[in-house]
């Protein structure tokens, strides 16, 4: 582009050009982040599907053996509060989240509106994983 600035900006095959080389180094972005940046996520929301998956496994938590994390219910995972003396001030203390407890509810929320999401997650559709029994 630095070459004929005039030709990408003012020409319709230069601006599509121009498109294509931005979408092809989006991708290369994306593709590239997603080789580096480390797993944070430790669960996936449960989907309709997920129980008929190869790779579900339900016990004391329930788990996706594909991606080794648990799987939750929607509105489920309410914040354990700790109190904790504010550095630099022994005498104060402020709240911070010390876990998470993944079966309780974070709201009261019924079990029909806890069904109704699970229909919803992923748009209604099994995630690219599902791999059927």
């Amino acid at each position: 582009m630095a070459r004929d600035p005039e030709y990408y900006m003012n020409t319709k095959e230069g601006q599509e050009e121009l498109a294509q080389m931005i979408r092809r180094e989006s991708e290369r972005l994306i593709e590239e982040i997603g080789k580096s940046v480390k797993r944070t996520k430790e669960i996936i929301w449960l989907s309709r599907y997920c129980t008929s998956c190869k790779f579900f496994t339900e016990g004391s938590k329930t788990t996706c053996g594909r991606w080794h994390v648990r799987i939750v219910k929607p509105f489920y995972g309410r914040p354990v509060w700790e109190s904790v003396p504010v550095r630099g001030n022994e005498s104060e203390k402020e709240r911070v989240v010390a876990n998470i407890d993944w079966n309780k509810k974070w709201k009261e929320i019924s079990n029909k509106i806890v069904e109704w999401a699970i229909d919803k997650v992923n748009a209604g559709f099994p995630y690219f994983c599902y791999t059927r029994d």
